[in-house]
């Protein structure tokens, strides 16, 4: 396949090894808004564009692919507000887009044990906490990680309206706390404490090429297709 990586930071050099390793073509690397003047995007001269840019430029990439007739896949996160929109645009051009906070296969596991845990305490007097870490280039805090968990287990579990980044003063909000260090790829944990006992998940990130492999999957998976599209379509599907 012809790829576009945009935003090539650590993550764009990453999935740029896996794909090449992979036997696809790097056409452009645009690390920049302006750097996508000099690209004439087309289904000629790109099968996809696999995005890791940042909050202020996700959007407009992804517009600009769906628009264009280029499928996408997009992992930039802090721009929830306006994703509803690119899928609303997505249908309309019959494009293709592929969004998730966390391309890591041990992630998405994680997802539906985090899911099945909030299920199966609801009722029972436990109260949660979630934790995330990462590296000090990291913009947005949460991690998009972080709220998909937390929107989780507020589906999952009665005793959860709302969560909240830091210190909570009632019982229905679910306390997140957000942690920027070194250059940590990523660490995300999840405790329940009871008055007699503490249940923990956790989920570390040793590096970022679980995150690189499964955005090039997700990248060869899409190719074809029309509709938004997730991890959970790519771990369930068997084409």
């Amino acid at each position: 396949m012809k790829i576009i990586i945009s935003g090539y930071g650590r993550m764009g050099h990453e999935i740029e090894k896996i794909a090449r390793g992979r036997g696809h073509v790097i056409v452009a690397t645009p690390d920049k808004k302006e750097d996508w003047k000099k690209i004439k995007l087309s289904p000629e001269n790109c099968d996809v564009v696999i995005d890791f840019s940042t909050p202020d430029s996700a959007e407009i990439v992804v517009n600009h692919c769906l628009n264009s007739g280029v499928a996408v896949v997009t992992g930039t996160t802090g721009w929830s507000d306006r994703l509803e929109k690119s899928k609303v645009l997505c249908y309309k051009t019959s494009g293709a887009l592929f969004h998730a906070p966390n391309f890591s296969i041990g992630v998405n596991i994680f997802f539906e044990i985090n899911r099945k845990l909030a299920q199966m305490i609801s009722g029972h007097n436990y109260k949660a906490r979630l934790n995330e870490i990462h590296h000090i280039h990291k913009l947005d805090a949460p991690s998009g990680t972080a709220i998909a968990l937390a929107n989780d287990i507020i589906a999952s579990n009665k005793t959860y309206s709302k969560w909240i980044s830091g210190n909570v003063i009632n019982k229905e909000t679910l306390p997140v706390f957000s942690e920027r260090t070194g250059e940590v790829p990523g660490t995300h944990l999840i405790e329940w404490s009871s008055d007699t006992d503490s249940i923990e998940i956790k989920h570390t990130a040793h590096s970022r090429t679980g995150f690189a492999i499964g955005a090039v999957l997700a990248a060869e998976w899409i190719s074809g297709k029309s509709g938004v599209f997730g991890m959970s379509d790519l771990l369930n599907s068997t084409s």
